[in-house]
């Protein structure tokens, strides 16, 4: 007879909680997983790539024709003169200025009789003044400001960030230095006498008000020297003689224009080098740009700066040249330009912009042609709206917004 064993088999609830452990030990499993190190360097590096290529893609590119969006009927005077004010237009001439939008909407205007209207801005202020007149209008984004008249012709004036203004006077050979607030009252006054220091040729303003530098030419016994001299407001100016922290002497060279530039660094542009300065109480010079050949034109914004020169080529050609720098002194570019031009400038989003009346070349900073076009009608001046590849196009009659294709 067979004995048989009873053994007692695992229920149905018993095998679910063995499986559902099991599951359990899988997904935690699956949880502590890690992914390789190497897979997030792939991916970072992978991004970097598609950056770098839309970068360079948006560097080279080139555009040979545009298409107009919008059209907006201006009706001018033929002296006027326009620039670009905190996203809008301004329009100025002798007998008044305006300012609007670029569809024409007029925000203010105000009318003067000025012969050699002359303009300059600083943030949120502009101001007009009539060269070797008597009258200084001041506006801001606002409006009129305030109204500065004077008894001396005015050979120079500057602005800046909070409404401040210098003016650069003179009368026979004496020159004055008057500064006033947007006010009108008078904050700064000075005398500068020939026999002593020179004849002040250039003036730049901090945008902060708080220094001032002139470029003053000395002739002596025909010989012929620029001095810059630099003047601080600030307590630490104060214990100098005059307000003047340093000057420094240029001999046999003349310094016809001088600017501040971003963060109130100082720069001179003379007959034959650049001359960038630090931004510190002595104004120490950074670093000193030698020129070769004679500056025909210089340009500037706050950012970079250069300059337009005649080169000899090897089969006795002369041609333009074009050269750009940024602000620490390093060329970004040197080239040929191919034709004749009348006016140029870089615009604030750093394209240079060379204009010959009808015929417009837009180059970036690393000396690529990006647009070219011969226009039907003169074109005044062309304004990068916020995106890259549209402008205004400011003409005799109208104003066009522009996109490049």
């Amino acid at each position: 007879m067979e004995e048989f064993k009873i053994i007692r088999l695992p229920n149905k609830s018993e095998e679910e909680k063995e499986d559902n452990n099991t599951i359990n030990e899988e997904i935690e499993v699956d949880d502590d997983y890690t992914p390789p190190k190497k897979r997030y360097i792939f991916l970072f590096l992978l991004l970097i790539i598609i950056i770098t290529s839309i970068a360079v893609i948006k560097i080279v590119t080139t555009y040979d024709d545009y298409e107009t969006e919008k059209t907006w009927e201006r009706q001018d005077s033929a002296e006027s003169q326009y620039l670009d004010f905190n996203n809008n237009l301004i329009k100025y001439s002798g007998d008044g200025i305006f300012y609007t939008g670029y569809d024409g909407t007029l925000i203010w205007n105000y009318t003067y009789d000025m012969i050699n209207p002359c303009i300059d801005r600083c943030n949120e202020y502009i101001v007009v003044f009539d060269k070797k007149g008597t009258e200084v209008e001041v506006f801001s984004t606002k409006g009129y400001v305030n109204t500065i008249t004077t008894t001396i012709p005015v050979i120079e004036v500057k602005v800046a960030s909070q409404g401040t203004v210098a003016l650069l006077l003179q009368e026979g050979t004496t020159s004055y230095i008057q500064m006033y607030d947007k006010d009108g009252e008078l904050l700064v006054s000075g005398e500068i006498h020939p026999e002593n220091r020179g004849y002040p040729v250039s003036m730049a303003l901090s945008s902060d008000a708080t220094r001032l530098l002139l470029s003053v030419i000395n002739v002596d016994d025909g010989e012929i020297s620029s001095e810059l001299v630099f003047y601080d407001f600030t307590s630490a100016g104060k214990k100098e003689e005059d307000n003047i922290v340093s000057t420094y002497q240029y001999i046999g060279a003349l310094i016809p224009k001088v600017e501040y530039m971003k963060n109130d660094k100082a720069i001179a542009f003379t007959d034959s080098r650049i001359i960038i300065f630090n931004n510190n109480v002595k104004a120490t010079v950074a670093k000193e740009i030698s020129v070769g050949e004679e500056m025909k034109s210089i340009f500037y914004n706050d950012s970079h700066f250069g300059y337009v020169c005649e080169k000899a080529l090897d089969n006795g050609e002369v041609v333009n040249e074009l050269n750009v720098y940024n602000l620490f002194g390093f060329k970004c570019f040197s080239k040929e330009i191919e034709n004749s031009y009348q006016t140029v400038e870089i615009m604030d989003n750093n394209e240079i912009c060379i204009n010959n009346g009808t015929e417009i070349a837009l180059y970036n900073l690393q000396g690529i042609r990006r647009f070219y076009y011969v226009f039907d009608e003169v074109v005044y001046d062309i304004i990068p709206a916020t995106t890259s590849r549209r402008y205004y196009v400011i003409q005799e009659n109208q104003t066009e917004e522009v996109y490049l294709k």
